[in-house]
C-alpha cells in the first residue's frame, strides 16, 4: 500500500487525528530524518490547511538528542520516538516498537567513541594502585554510557564501582578520558585523524567494535523506534517510517550526504562510509543483541 493511499478517517480514530512525533538531531538519523520530512510535506501531514489532508494523521515533529527524546516519551509528551536501548528497557512494559527498524552496528560504528590518553588496561592498573580514575561522559545518551560500563566490566575487568564517572556537555576538550558520541564522535575522530600529532588521545576505543567482540558477532543496538499509538496510528507511521528507511538508503542517500557534508563540513566519503557502516534494520540477530545488552545491564545493576 503507498503513502498516498494510507488515509485514515477522523471517525477511525480514539481522539486526536495527530501524532507527535520525536526525530533525533543527529546524522545517523538523517536516512530518516530527511525523507520523512519529504514525505510529510507532500502529503500534507505535517500542517493543517489543506482540504486533502482532513482524513489523514497531522504528523507533528519534535527535534532533539536522545537523552530529550527520551524524556519527552517517558513524560509522554510524544507518541512515538527513536529512543535509546537503554531507555526503553527500562520502560518496555509501557510501550511497543515499530517493526524492521532501529539505529545499530555490526562492529565499528564510527560514532560512538571513548577516547583516552592511557589504554584500559593502564586505568585498571591505576585501581590496583589503589587511584580512583575519572572517566567523563556525554550527557546526550544512557545506551553508550551502560556499553561503555558494560565493556569496562566485561572485557576489560575494571571495578566499575571505583570509576568517578562525571558529565559533561561540548565535545569535552581537554578531559582525559571521555566518551562522545554521534556528531561530536564522528567530527573529534575527523580532528584527531588530521592532528594526531598533537591530541592527548593516543587511544579511541570504538564502543560498537567493542561490543561485536564480546558478543561473539552480534549487533550493538543504540536506539529503536518506540510508541504508544493506537492500532491505527501504528499502521499508519509503521508505513511511513519504513518508506523513509528505504527511500534514505537508496534514492535520497547521495542527497543526504550532500546535505550533512554542508552542515558539518565532513568530507563526503567520510559520509558516505559512515552510512554504510550503520544498520537500521531489527531481526532475530539485533532482538539477540539487545537482549544480551539487558542481561549485562541487570548484571551490573545498571538499571
Amino acid at each position: 500500500m503507498s503513502i498516498t493511499d494510507t488515509q485514515i478517517s477522523r471517525d477511525s480514530l480514539d481522539g486526536s487525528p495527530l501524532i507527535k512525533l520525536g526525530e533525533i538531531s543527529y546524522i545517523n538519523c538523517e536516512i530518516f530524518n530527511y525523507p520523512l520530512n519529504k514525505i510529510i510535506h507532500s502529503q500534507n501531514l505535517k500542517n493543517e490547511g489543506s482540504e486533502a489532508s482532513q482524513d489523514a494523521f497531522k504528523i507533528k515533529i519534535s527535534s532533539g538528542v536522545p537523552s530529550h527524546l527520551n524524556k519527552l516519551f517517558a513524560e509522554g509528551l510524544i507518541d512515538a520516538a527513536p529512543i535509546s536501548s537503554f531507555a526503553y528497557l527500562k520502560i518496555k512494559e509501557h510501550c511497543k516498537l515499530l517493526k524492521r527498524i532501529s539505529i545499530s552496528a555490526f562492529g565499528k560504528v564510527q560514532s560512538v567513541l571513548f577516547f583516552s590518553a592511557q589504554n584500559l588496561k593502564e586505568l585498571k592498573s591505576l585501581q590496583q594502585e589503589g587511584l580512583q580514575p575519572q572517566i567523563y561522559t556525554s550527557e546526550e545518551s544512557a545506551s553508550s554510557v551502560g556499553l561503555l560500563k558494560i565493556l569496562l566490566a566485561e572485557k576489560y575487568s575494571l571495578d566499575i564501582n571505583n570509576i568517578e564517572f562525571l558529565r559533561f556537555s561540548g565535545r569535552g576538550e581537554g578531559l582525559a578520558n571521555k566518551l562522545l558520541i554521534g556528531d561530536k564522535a564522528l567530527l573529534e575522530a575527523n580532528q584527531l585523524s588530521h592532528d594526531a600529532e598533537v591530541t592527548n588521545y593516543q587511544h579511541v576505543y570504538d564502543l560498537g567494535e567493542e561490543w561485536f567482540d564480546l558478543s561473539n558477532g552480534l549487533p550493538m543496538v543504540f536506539g529503536l523506534w518506540a510508541h504508544k499509538l493506537n492500532p491505527q496510528k501504528e499502521k499508519f507511521l509503521q508505513e511511513i517510517i519504513l518508506t523513509a528507511k528505504t527511500m534514505g538508503l537508496n534514492q535520497d542517500l547521495d542527497k543526504i550526504i550532500d546535505v550533512t557534508h554542508s552542515k558539518t563540513n565532513l568530507q563526503k566519503n567520510v559520509l558516505s562510509n559512515y552510512f554504510q557502516t550503520l544498520n537500521y534494520d531489527f531481526t532475530d540477530e539485533h532482538i539477540q543483541g539487545l537482549a544480551l545488552y539487558e542481561s549485562y545491564l541487570k548484571k551490573w545493576a545498571l538499571i
